[in-house]
């Protein structure tokens, strides 16, 4: 979703070239008329923050409010580019930010590299449900529960709960989950907010994520 024109069609020609079928969207209005009409939710969104009508940090809003998108993996492309902005909107439920001016090889590669992981988490074989107190990950159909009750997260808050889950008691580096979100040119200070919103959502089982000061996170149920 791009209000300038020459940037949208410069986007979906190079989308195009990796055999992807966008489609674009000026105004966010038309987008999410068109969306509510669509049975299946598309693969990924592209978003700018400026836009005609309403503001991108809306859209990301009302997209991480409807369950049926919630997991959908948003990618950001702004020429908003200070950390305040990345944190905040990342923290809104976006999975990636991508600075303007970009290189438009960056940009398709990260979505191929979204796309991919998406891909892989349907995919994946069965695998063991991870478990810390209340708190169950099933890696296999990327469901969090706590106390059997549902927990909606956004890809990249799935990606750093699942590796702490699983490493269990092991203090995991901000650096080491940004590379598991897919986020290592973003600044440290992202994996905090992701953090935030997790424990946010995890409620009462929020106590079993804690904070390693200057380094990392870990979940531990016997603290």
């Amino acid at each position: 979703m791009e209000d300038d024109d020459d940037i949208r069609e410069l986007i979906g020609l190079y989308l195009q070239r990796e055999s992807l079928e966008p489609v674009p969207f000026a105004s966010p209005v038309a987008f999410l008329t068109w969306l509510g009409k669509q049975k299946d939710p598309p693969d990924l969104v592209i978003l700018d923050l400026m836009l005609p009508e309403l503001a991108g940090a809306d859209v990301i809003k009302a997209l991480r409010r409807q369950p049926a998108y919630d997991a959908m993996p948003i990618l950001v492309c702004s020429a908003k580019a200070t950390e305040t902005d990345v944190v905040l909107t990342l923290g809104l439920g976006a999975d990636t930010y991508i600075r303007k001016p970009f290189n438009p090889h960056e940009l398709v590669a990260q979505v191929v590299a979204m796309l991919r992981r998406a891909d892989a988490r349907r995919s994946a074989p069965s695998q063991h449900v991870f478990a810390a107190g209340q708190l169950a990950v099933d890696t296999a159909r990327h469901v969090v529960t706590v106390a059997g009750s549902p927990v909606e997260l956004t890809p990249s808050e799935y990606r750093i709960l699942a590796m702490l889950v699983e490493r269990k008691g092991t203090v995991v580096s901000r650096e080491e989950l940004l590379r598991a979100v897919g986020e290592t040119d973003a600044v440290e200070r992202v994996i905090d907010v992701h953090v935030t919103n997790i424990r946010h959502k995890l409620g009462a089982a929020a106590r079993l994520l804690h904070t390693s000061r200057s380094f990392g996170y870990y979940v531990d149920e016997d603290q």
